[in-house]
């Protein structure tokens, strides 16, 4: 018989659970005694003797306690539990807390590391970092919560979930917990079904918070190799624009250089400079000129759809409005009066200046001037118009031609197209001189706006701030 009138039992160790229920007035092991704790609550007390090996205490009164021993690991053949794998480390400087702390854990498939002090802690976190910690607050040396502040403090391991254990129960102990970073307490002595419960969310809350980063790594990876393909991609396509920017110039200087000798020839021929000329002579050269015309008017296209893209460099300055627009009227006086069509200019000599860059106001009337033209009937008129409105002036070029299809207007200023596609077409050109005007006006910051009835005619107008 043992001190106080019980014997020291010891439980089979098929039956690790009846350990865990000691607590009850009915079990076997309480001998009816009030005053004694039950297994799962005195693992974590400190006690004084009769204990020794692997044996654990049962419960304990005022001055004894009954031994039983250590049940036996789990079968190896038992399922697998639904937390296998994942590891908590238990830090604590009691070996039988870590004795008992480890073999709930075990017992629930957890694989389970110990360290008895702070310092090793951090030095096997470092070396393999855990699912979780259990780290106990009074220990000598580091602290519970310093080794937790570091932890929080390294990005390494801020996401490992940390539960203090501890026999503190104050309100300021928790506050320092809770400030040192710790994500959960535990009060010696505790409930071993609270602590797995514990755990195994702590552990699900971790392993979700790895998929999410794993994610993460794996979007991140992806992204990058996306963004290094669509770099190689966009330097191939600079590489590629440069080229065709080169061979643009190139192709234009050298097809411009032995067409002006050609246009300069033709018309010193035409005059009668290099010798008088027959009718037929003069009505063949006519024709030779209309081509040379012609093949200056596809060079330009093809100069204009090496720019098309490329950034406008505009220098804004006071345009004179009448002067832009006679300028463009007698550039394309040659083709106007080989179709036989009249260019009338109707701008105001009082007209105030408007804010523009020259050169690229002059090469959108000249565009617009040689679209009505071309789709202009023999015989007709086009106009070239200007009126002041409100803070701005608003330009107009204004054919008498066959106008364009009410389902084809918002189509008309896409690159290459031409509102007569076939191969039999009376107009020629490539089909950019509406999308390079476009592109222009709206570098000056405002829109092309068309006026087009079938049979009728078409306007194309735009507005320019007066220069202050």
């Amino acid at each position: 018989m043992g001190k106080e009138g019980f014997e020291p039992s010891r439980v089979a160790p098929t039956d690790p659970k009846s350990v865990l229920s000691a607590n009850s007035s009915t079990s076997p092991y309480s001998n009816g005694r009030n005053d004694f704790k039950s297994l799962r609550r005195i693992y974590y007390s400190p006690h004084e003797g009769g204990c020794k090996g692997d044996d654990l205490i049962l419960a304990r009164g005022a001055t004894s306690c009954m031994i039983l021993a250590m049940p036996d690991a789990p079968d190896s053949s038992a399922p697998p539990k639904t937390m296998a794998s994942a590891k908590v480390l238990a830090v604590d400087d009691e070996p039988r807390n870590l004795e008992v702390v480890s073999h709930f854990l075990e017992m629930e498939g957890f694989q389970v590391v110990t360290a008895a002090d702070g310092e090793a802690a951090l030095a096997m976190v470092a070396a393999d970092a855990p699912d979780l910690i259990l780290l106990d607050v009074m220990m000598p040396g580091l602290e519970g919560f310093e080794v937790c502040r570091r932890l929080k403090a390294d990005s390494a391991t801020v996401f490992i979930p940390v539960v203090i254990l501890t026999a503190l129960k104050g309100t300021q102990e928790r506050i320092k917990g809770a400030a040192a970073g710790a994500d959960d307490f535990l009060s010696k002595p505790f409930d071993h079904v609270e602590l797995i419960t514990r755990v195994k969310s702590l552990v699900r809350v971790k392993r979700l918070h790895d998929q999410v980063q794993a994610y993460n790594r794996e979007l991140e990876a992806r992204v990058a190799q996306r963004t290094a393909e669509l770099k190689r991609a966009y330097d191939e396509l600079k590489e590629l624009d440069r080229l065709k920017s080169e061979f643009i110039s190139n192709v234009s200087h050298e097809l411009r250089t032995p067409l002006l000798h050609v246009k300069g020839t033709l018309g010193l021929l035409a005059d009668g400079a290099m010798g008088d000329v027959t009718p037929e002579q003069a009505q063949g050269l006519s024709v030779a000129q209309g081509a040379a015309e012609q093949l200056g008017r596809l060079i330009e296209d093809i100069v204009d759809f090496g720019q098309m893209y490329e950034e406008q460099r505009l220098t804004f300055e006071p345009v004179s409005v009448a002067e832009v627009c006679q300028s463009a009227a007698r550039a394309s006086a040659r083709i106007a009066n080989r179709h036989s069509i009249t260019v009338n200019v109707s701008v105001p000599a009082d007209l105030p200046p408007v804010r523009a860059d020259l050169q690229s106001l002059t090469r959108v009337l000249w565009h617009l001037l040689d679209n009505a033209v071309k789709f202009s009937p023999s015989g007709s008129t086009v106009e070239i118009a200007a009126e002041q409105r409100r803070a701005g002036v608003r330009i107009a070029v204004q054919d008498h031609g066959a106008g364009i299809p009410l389902d084809q207007l918002d189509r008309i200023f896409q690159v290459f197209y031409q509102v007569d596609g076939s191969s039999t077409r009376k107009a020629g050109g490539l089909g950019l001189g509406l999308a390079l005007v476009k592109r222009l006006v709206e570098a000056h910051g405002s829109r092309v706006e068309v006026d087009s009835e079938v049979g009728q005619g078409s306007t194309f107008a735009f507005e320019l701030p007066v220069a202050s």
